[in-house]
């Protein structure tokens, strides 16, 4: 009895060691997700940010500060808000901006991820956006068929006070305190609730026009994480994602999913 005994209390440690250490050994990729403005006006939005001087030399001031506090991570990849496949043109542009052959546009594609990417010294920068449409010609005939004009008079209300605010957030600030801001979870949230309250109920029971249109939003996001989950390699222990404000509620709903992931928390690193 005591022989068996001994044998269980062996077979148990060895059980409860092996598991610890499974989950010890398990790789974890940190990502920092950065919402941001897009700088240059005009852009693709149907709603942006009035024009900024992002090439002055205050903000050139605090494009650096920004990019240096960033480099602290050691991230091993940058990824940005560029189609995946202007990776080849992207990559000579960026390699022009390393040997002191290329001036930064003033695209936050540049201004940020490139100059973050000469600091931490990597070889490429990744390109992995994928645009879908949205279908606004047929939502906006949708919502005047069934008297629902309302909803996209109140979603440009609640569009436009939200861009307000973060103008007003970008005269008084500086670019790391506007990043600090519109990455709370409560403006995330405010964000992606344009889409949700008042897009998807057009056309509800008839022709779904606006859960369609939302759909296609999501169809972008689902493809830009997949490109983002495609590019990331097993030796990679920190990636820094810089990406339109308006999707990063998505992707971080994505990427919590994924344990191959942790999420790393903006404020965390902007203190």
């Amino acid at each position: 009895m005591t022989f068996i005994k001994t044998i269980s209390t062996f077979l148990i440690t060895l059980l409860i060691v092996t598991t610890t250490f499974g989950q010890e050994s398990k790789h974890k990729t940190k990502i920092l997700l950065i919402g941001t403005i897009h700088f240059e006006t005009p852009h693709t939005d149907n709603f942006e940010l009035k024009t900024d001087d992002f090439l002055s030399a205050k903000r050139q001031s605090e494009l650096e500060d920004l990019t240096n506090v960033l480099s602290q991570t050691k991230a091993t990849k940058v990824m940005i808000e560029k189609p995946f496949e202007n990776q080849r043109s992207s990559d000579s542009l960026y390699n022009l901006y390393l040997t002191g052959h290329y001036k930064l546009t003033v695209s936050e594609r540049e201004q940020i991820g490139f100059r973050l990417g000469k600091k931490l010294k990597l070889n490429q920068i990744n390109c992995i956006d994928k645009f879908y449409a949205m279908h606004d010609s047929l939502m906006a005939a949708t919502a005047k068929e069934n008297n629902q004009l309302y909803l996209l008079k109140d979603l440009g209300t609640q569009a436009n006070a939200m861009i307000s605010d973060f103008d007003n957030q970008l005269k008084k600030g500086t670019i790391t305190e506007v990043l600090k801001y519109i990455n709370k979870p409560e403006e995330l949230k405010r964000n992606l609730s344009i889409y949700l309250k008042y897009i998807a109920k057009i056309g509800a029971g008839k022709n779904f026009a606006g859960a369609e249109s939302v759909s296609d939003w999501y169809l972008r996001n689902l493809a830009i994480y997949a490109n983002i989950t495609n590019q990331i390699s097993a030796n990679d222990k920190y990636v820094i994602l810089i990406f339109g404000q308006g999707h990063i509620p998505i992707l971080k709903h994505l990427l919590q999913n994924n344990d191959d992931f942790e999420l790393v928390e903006l404020n965390s690193v902007l203190k």
